[in-house]
């Protein structure tokens, strides 16, 4: 039979009502980092919007010198890089597939981030562009399998 946080009623934890369930705490870490994704793609969309980035051939301090939006993109990106290696952690005693889907996001943030340094220092070519897109969405489908999948 399953216990009260199974079937989503209220836990009491010192004298205060509580709902939290299993579930919730497994899709917190996922669903975290979709979050972060999001602001990531529109960081990225504004960089693309309304930065003027250096020719190929500038130097990577002359690149992150291109404003604050350039700095803050490239930040939250080794922070989403750092996220989903825990994310991986925090999915391993949920199972293989918990943990496989946060793989999958892991590698789709590392090929994005890959993109994003050949946009950076190839002149901004096409190539680097799609190759952030597709980890992009590579990450995104890993969480959201993950979220939807979950019992």
């Amino acid at each position: 039979m399953p216990d009260r946080e199974d079937r989503g009623e209220q836990a009491h934890i010192d004298g205060r009502s509580r709902v939290f369930t299993r579930r919730s705490a497994r899709i917190a870490a996922p669903l975290g980092m979709l979050g972060v994704l999001a602001v990531q793609f529109l960081l990225g969309m504004a960089v693309n919007l309304y930065v003027h980035l250096p020719s190929a051939g500038a130097g990577m301090a002359e690149m992150m010198g291109s404003g604050p939006l350039v700095m803050t993109h490239m930040m939250l990106g080794m922070l989403l890089a750092a996220g989903a290696l825990v994310a991986v952690a925090v999915a391993i005693p949920y199972g293989r597939w918990a943990v496989g889907c946060a793989a999958v996001a892991l590698g789709g943030i590392l090929v994005a981030g890959l993109g994003g340094l050949l946009f950076l220092t190839d002149g901004q070519s096409n190539g680097a562009s799609y190759l952030m897109a597709v980890g992009f969405l590579v990450a995104v489908g890993g969480y959201v399998a993950e979220v939807v999948t979950v019992r």
